[in-house]
């Protein structure tokens, strides 16, 4: 979802309270690439103040940089169906 922003250095303001919304939020957070608001309805001063916060310090773009770099250096599902067949192949019958 994020992928295009971080692959960019974009730093990144995330809310939300459903479906997986605060666990893709808390990631957000943890890795540095941006700000949790922690909330399905953040005030408008909230969201101000955080894009502030992270266009102001550049460690959020750093963390967004590092975080795209691997996106885009993995090798999504293609990858992972060819690990499995090379590990499926290994294995002994």
């Amino acid at each position: 979802m994020y992928k295009r922003q971080m692959e960019n250095g974009v730093p990144i303001v995330v809310a939300g309270d459903t479906e997986d919304k605060p666990e893709g939020a808390a990631r957000v957070a943890w890795s540095g690439a941006g700000i949790n608001l922690k909330t399905g309805r953040p005030a408008p001063s909230a969201i101000r103040d955080a894009v502030r916060q992270v266009l102001g310090d550049p460690g959020y773009q750093a963390g967004s940089r590092r975080i795209g770099a691997a996106i885009a250096a993995s090798p999504g599902a293609d990858g992972l169906i060819d690990e499995l067949e090379t590990i499926l192949a290994a294995k002994p019958s």
